[in-house]
């Protein structure tokens, strides 16, 4: 094998693991903010019936209590957008785990017998190419999740059980 196929291979190992651990950073991220949402928005679905319900039944205390309760959770639900930023993790876990899927691809089956070196390494700045676009357009990583995911990978949460069984 030659020396260009050999650090097309390993160029491509560091793509797949970077990508690996951004994507399951991405849907930790992600999985806090679906769960954020549902704290603030299930308690302000609530709210509002029981206010709605007090303002029938004459309690003006209970209802404009209630309201404001309501009020407050809507706003907050309002300015985090826990919905949004949950969907824009998916989405950005979902890329870079198919990028990590192509980079594997790439590594395991394109570069063991390639017929035109050329071309290998255009695949490989190719995919290094999606990694940097992926980079730039995806919202930022906190990095509780990124340390959440790494522990995570660390466990064999992503390990396929055939690379486990022949390891």
């Amino acid at each position: 094998m030659s020396e260009l196929v050999v650090k097309c291979q390993t160029e491509a190992m560091r793509l797949e693991e970077d990508a690996l651990y951004s994507s399951k950073a991405h849907f930790e991220a992600g999985d806090c903010w679906k769960r954020l949402h549902l704290f603030l928005g299930i308690p302000a679905a609530v709210a509002a019936t029981v206010a709605g319900i007090s303002a029938l039944k004459d309690y003006p205390t209970i209802s404009a209590v209630l309201a404001l309760s309501v009020a407050a959770l809507s706003a907050l639900i309002t300015f985090l957008n826990p919905s949004a930023r949950a969907n824009s993790h998916l989405n950005a876990g979902n890329h870079y785990l198919s990028l990590r899927n192509r980079a594997r691809m790439f590594c395991e089956i394109e570069s063991v017998n390639p017929l035109d070196e050329s071309e290998l390494k255009n695949k490989l700045i190719q995919l290094s190419d999606r990694r940097d676009e992926l980079n730039t357009g995806s919202p930022q990583i906190p990095r509780w999740a990124y340390l959440r995911a790494k522990r995570g990978i660390i466990n064999g949460e992503a390990t396929h059980k055939v690379d486990s069984d022949h390891s």
